[in-house]
């Protein structure tokens, strides 16, 4: 049973093997054909499969190109098999060979014979070429381009819009590039160009852009029988090559005048006869569009323009006008039309409606001024567009009556009075104007008075006849039709207060925004006035009236300038008066000031510099005032002294300035900034009355000084004596001297101290002491062996005579007689008195030198204290030396002087030493002076 059915299974196998392996029929009847507008291969066959191998390539390199399966079912009708491929490369550059087999489930057919389509990249083709050749292809396309070169040429290079590309070589002779497309071509096309070497050889050019982008169809009839389209162009193509135009078709039949390059309207289509349903197609080589519209006729009326316009009556204040139709069907036809007329610079539109409309009435016109006028219409039940406008014919209005002139009265001051009124426009003059009447009431002049001005002329002067007087004023414009309505007004009462209660008031916007509280008294509105304010002659005054109920108000005006002081009023406006109701200062755009300071000047006044400067004119300010600053000038750079806040000052004092020179600038400033600075030097010198003053002062000091010491000292007299002059003891004199006159004992000095001259004759005429010369001085310089120092600070040498004056009393002594008649005939030179210890005045007690000084020779006088033991004996000779008289002593410090020095006991004067009496003494004493007194201590 096993083996029977093992068996049954080789056989199976067997003959399954046989069925797989047996051959499929291949295709049949193969063609291949081109289509090289779209670079497509066309491949039919016969077979009974349906599964088929096909490949592609090219011939003569044999790269594959396209290698695939695919199911191509066979064509029913024909029993043939049909399938097409498109080449990414031109089919021109290169022979292509296709072969194709059939596949059924594990089974293959052999390949079919090549099938070649032969390129132009063929031996026999001797000229380079390229292609494609005018190619027209959308915007962000990829196209390939293929350069053949000619026999016997080599291959360089190609380039798209001058940049080198990657080729990619397909046969002997061709070779290829990609170029992707990203923005449209100019109107020419772009180029591509192959070089061979250096050399250019041949070129394509390829048109890039983009397909139609029409929209908005819309089909309209002007005589309610015929129809015309139109649309819109949308996105333009890009497109210039004549083959690539847009054409386009309405309902199917082409559209000649929207179509082509020289198309009179190519956004319009004209049909004969209307259609309630319109299709229109635009199409370029790249794609087309559709569009569609639907309507009935009466519902897309656009009536066509009137013509023959014209205006048979025309009045003052009206007129009418009538126009004809060219379309027959307008008569029946409900419409609206619209009038349009210009003048003077405005334009006004107004409607007027009716059945087959052909005129209108124009109301509400301006005498005596000329207007242009033009008509279009449409349908008034199914209103579509607007017609066309007819041509524009003018009229003019007939004159009347002058408007009502806007009239003012301006105060200048208490007593003048302007009448002002503003010039009537053309459009309010209604005709020519021949001039103006001004009728004045015033209250301090009984009546009327009429005055006549021509029309150039908007202002006049009235003199009131008191200051309390009120004007009321009148004025009419005159043409040649009449007279206007009168314009009246009361003048406002003039007060010369006001400006000091006026505000201050800053622009915005190159004008002024004022706001008032409301007033009962304004019946007939307010009046806002503005005028320069520093204006003195012609001020050129604006004013606006407002009406009543508003209680503010922009002023705006063409002559208001920046950095101008403008006064602006309002008053509340009756039938009866004009108050004034508030009143402001202002600017439209403050400035800084436009001059510098006028007038700086400076002066000394001590120590300080007072500066001065004058007031600057209103007008030059161009702005609120807010002060002035004072700078110190060094150098290169300004110090600021002082801000000076208040706007109306003249001058500041700059205190306290040591002596110099001294530069300083002044500014004036306001909101805006400040202005240009002047500048003013002084030197500063000293004051001569300062410095009297400060003499006097400095007296006064020292003088209260001086007084408090010697009170202080007065007070302190007894320590003031104890340290500046404590008690002297008096000198007193050893033994017994006599009172009466004698001759000088002069005892011989040291040999190292004194220098005897002998001198037999002896000039009496000689004073006393002689200063010895220089060249004489050498014989002094020492005594003996004992030099004597040449820069010692002692006196120079006193040659001193001593002559015997007649004395009625000699003296008792012979020893001291002998020695001074001996002594008569000697000089004697004095070059010092030296001290020793055997002084009469005792070791411990200071012995006085003898010197030369201005006034005389004055000894130094120090307490003696007569020793005990006997003085020492005279040396040999007769001398005893030189000793001072103990008993005389100088009682004032005052009393040293030549004078006082003659007589005494030491005078070189003198050839005795006398001794004052006790008389002499007494009044020497009562002599002393309060002073002397005071430093004693003695009452």
């Amino acid at each position: 049973m096993l083996r029977s059915l093992l068996g049954a299974v080789l056989l199976a196998l067997r003959f399954g093997l046989c069925f797989c392996g047996s051959e499929l029929a291949g295709p049949r009847s193969v063609a291949v054909q081109r289509d090289l507008a779209r670079q497509t291969l066309q491949l039919t066959w016969e077979s009974d499969s349906s599964v088929f191998d096909i490949e592609i390539l090219h011939t003569e390199l044999e790269d594959m190109v396209f290698n695939a399966t695919v199911t191509v079912p066979a064509d029913s009708s024909r029993g043939q098999h049909q399938w097409n491929w498109t080449s990414a490369v031109p089919l021109e550059c290169t022979s292509h060979s296709v072969r194709l087999r059939a596949r059924e489930d594990n089974r293959l057919s052999q390949w079919s014979p090549k099938q070649t389509l032969p390129g132009m990249d063929l031996p026999d083709q001797t000229q380079s070429k390229m292609f494609p050749q005018d190619r027209v292809v959308p915007v962000g396309s990829t196209l390939s381009f293929c350069c053949i070169v000619g026999e016997g040429k080599e291959f360089g290079s190609i380039h798209f819009k001058s940049q080198k590309m990657e080729v990619v070589r397909l046969s002997r002779r061709s070779y290829a590039t990609t170029v992707t497309l990203h923005g449209p071509s100019g109107p020419t096309g772009d180029n591509v160009v192959c070089f061979s070497g250096p050399l250019l050889i041949t070129g394509a050019v390829v048109f890039v852009g983009y397909p139609p982008g029409d929209e908005g169809l819309e089909c309209e009839t002007s005589d309610l029988t015929s129809a015309e389209c139109h649309w819109s162009k949308g996105r333009d193509t890009k497109l210039r090559l004549k083959s690539a135009l847009t054409s386009y078709t309405l309902n199917g039949r082409f559209c000649a005048d929207a179509s082509g390059r020289n198309a009179k309207n190519p956004l319009q289509c004209k049909w004969e006869h209307w259609q309630r349903n319109w299709t229109l197609v635009a199409q370029n080589p790249l794609g087309s569009v559709r569009l569609t519209d639907s309507a009935d006729v009466n519902e897309r009326v656009r009536p066509v323009a009137p013509w023959n316009l014209t205006a048979p009556v025309v009045k003052a204040w009206n007129a009418s006008v009538e126009w004809n139709w060219a379309v027959a069907a307008y008569k029946t036809l409900p419409m609206i039309c619209q009038v349009q007329l210009t003048g003077d610079g405005h334009t006004i539109t107004r409607n007027v409606t009716g059945v087959g409309l052909a005129q209108a009435v124009l109301r509400d016109l301006r005498p005596d001024e000329a207007y242009g006028v033009k008509v279009r219409c449409a349908a008034l039940n199914h209103f579509w567009k607007w017609g066309s406008w007819s041509s524009s014919h003018t009229l003019h209005t007939q004159m009347d009556r002058p408007e009502t002139p806007d009239v003012w009265i301006w105060m200048k001051n208490e007593r003048t009075a302007w009448v002002l009124w503003k010039p009537l426009s053309g459009r309010d003059s209604h005709g020519a104007l021949l001039g103006y009447d001004v009728s004045v009431s015033d209250e301090g002049v009984k009546g009327w008075k009429t005055l006549s001005l021509p029309q150039h002329v908007q202002n006049t002067s009235v003199t009131l006849g008191n200051t309390t007087a009120s004007i009321t004023v009148s004025v009419t414009a005159r043409n040649l039709i009449g007279s206007s309505p009168p314009a009246r007004v009361v003048g406002p009462e003039y007060r010369a207060d006001s400006d000091d209660a006026a505000s201050e008031l800053i622009g915005r916007g190159g004008g002024f925004d004022l706001a008032w509280a409301e007033s009962g008294n304004a019946s007939l509105g307010y009046v806002l006035e503005w005028f320069s304010t520093g204006c003195e002659a012609d001020c050129h005054v604006e004013w606006l009236k407002i009406p009543e109920g508003e209680t503010s108000a922009k002023v705006q005006s063409d002559s208001l300038n920046a950095g101008v002081r403008y006064t602006l009023s309002v008053y509340a406006v009756s039938e009866e008066s004009s108050v004034l109701q508030h009143r402001s200062h202002g600017y439209t755009q403050e400035m800084t000031p436009a001059q510098p300071v006028r007038g700086l000047a400076a002066n000394q006044l001590g120590s300080d510099v007072q500066l001065t400067w004058d007031p600057a004119a209103m007008v030059t300010h161009r702005g609120f005032l807010r002060g002035y600053t004072v700078y110190l000038s060094n150098a290169s750079h300004l110090d600021l002294i002082a801000n000076v806040t208040d706007s109306q000052a003249t001058g500041y004092t700059v205190q306290a300035l040591p002596v110099g020179s001294y530069k300083f600038v002044v500014k004036s400033y306001t909101s805006a900034g400040e202005g240009v600075g002047s500048t003013v030097a002084i030197k500063l010198d000293l004051d001569a009355d300062m410095l009297v003053i400060e003499i006097l002062i400095s007296l006064a000091v020292m003088t209260f000084l001086i007084i408090f010491i010697t009170i202080v000292c007065y007070k302190k007299r007894k320590w003031v004596m104890k340290a500046f002059y404590p008690n002297i003891p008096a000198p007193k004199v050893p033994g017994d001297w006599p009172t009466h006159q004698g001759t000088l004992d002069v005892k011989p000095s040291p040999p190292s101290m004194l220098q005897i001259v002998e001198s037999p004759d002896w000039d009496s005429s000689k004073d006393g002491l002689v200063v010895i010369p220089e060249e004489d001085s050498d014989e002094a310089e020492g005594y003996g062996d004992q030099p004597v120092d040449g820069d010692s600070d002692e006196p120079p040498l006193l040659r001193y005579y001593n002559h015997v004056m007649d004395d009625p009393h000699p003296p008792d002594s012979s020893g001291s007689s002998t020695n001074s008649i001996s002594s008569t005939q000697t000089d004697v030179t004095y070059t010092g008195v030296q001290t020793s210890s055997s002084s009469s005045c005792g070791a411990d007690a200071a012995q006085p030198d003898i010197q030369l000084v201005a006034g005389g020779y004055r000894p130094q006088m120090q307490p003696c204290v007569v020793p005990d033991a006997d003085p020492e004996p005279a040396p040999p000779g007769g001398f005893a030396g030189y000793k001072p008289q103990c008993s005389w002593r100088q009682d004032s410090p005052e009393e040293q002087s030549l004078s006082g020095s003659l007589g005494s006991p030491t005078s070189v004067t003198s050839s005795q030493f006398l001794l004052p009496d006790a008389s002499e003494e007494e009044e020497q004493q009562q002599s002393n002076t309060w002073f002397h007194n005071f430093l004693s201590g003695k009452s």
